[in-house]
């Protein structure tokens, strides 16, 4: 059976269990023990080398890095409109797929870490990081925003792995203290988001594992 390693407080970890949830996929979910250094133990070391979540083992097949296990589980499920085979809708869901991961999540992931994980650490906050943060998503929610405005999803009228994508990337919007307020329609797409069975069969929020 398919495993998904990960940890509830990890982004991309979430998108890959999100993907899963939509796709319907069996699998098992393992949480990795970030804080005690689980993720640094051989056997850990064995799924994903470069210690880090999530990664996958499909019987005996090891993946890591949340998109290319996204994608690789959607080829599993078969095409559909989700990740589609056409290589032109194929190529806009990969453009908004990227601009999530490599734009919103990573600011997103400096104020996270910055707000919440520094004082589970017992580290400083970097003033500086949370600045560039605050202006990465000055800079880039305004073309989400846009975008929802006139789509109802990311990528048209059709629900694709790309609005999973970005909102994984949104996610602890609540925790690190980030207002969506200005950007109406990604709030609304976000609630359409949270209220689906998909994703209150992960986690009815960000991080809810962390009040058990």
């Amino acid at each position: 059976m398919l495993k998904i390693y990960g940890h509830f407080l990890s982004m991309p970890t979430n998108k890959v269990r999100l993907c899963a949830s939509y796709l319907g996929l069996p699998h098992e979910y393992v949480h990795v023990d970030l804080q005690t250094g689980e993720h640094l133990k051989p056997e850990y070391l064995e799924i994903n080398a470069a210690g880090r979540v999530p990664a996958i083992d499909d019987d005996g097949f090891k993946l890591s890095q949340s998109d290319a296990i996204c994608k690789y589980m959607c080829a599993l499920s078969g095409p559909s409109s989700f990740y589609p085979a056409d290589i032109k809708e194929q190529a806009e869901v990969n453009q908004w797929i990227d601009f999530s991961s490599q734009h919103v999540l990573q600011a997103v992931a400096r104020l996270f870490f910055n707000r919440v994980v520094c004082k589970l650490i017992g580290e400083e906050p970097d003033e500086a990081s949370i600045k560039t943060g605050n202006n990465m998503l000055a800079r880039d929610l305004p073309m989400v925003e846009a975008r929802l405005a006139d789509n109802e999803f990311m990528c048209g009228d059709k629900f694709t792995l790309a609005d999973i994508s970005m909102a994984a990337a949104i996610e602890p919007a609540e925790m690190a203290n980030i207002d969506l307020s200005p950007y109406p329609a990604i709030v609304k797409w976000r609630e359409r988001m949270m209220g689906r069975e998909f994703y209150r069969r992960v986690h009815a929020r960000f991080a809810a594992e962390m009040a058990g």
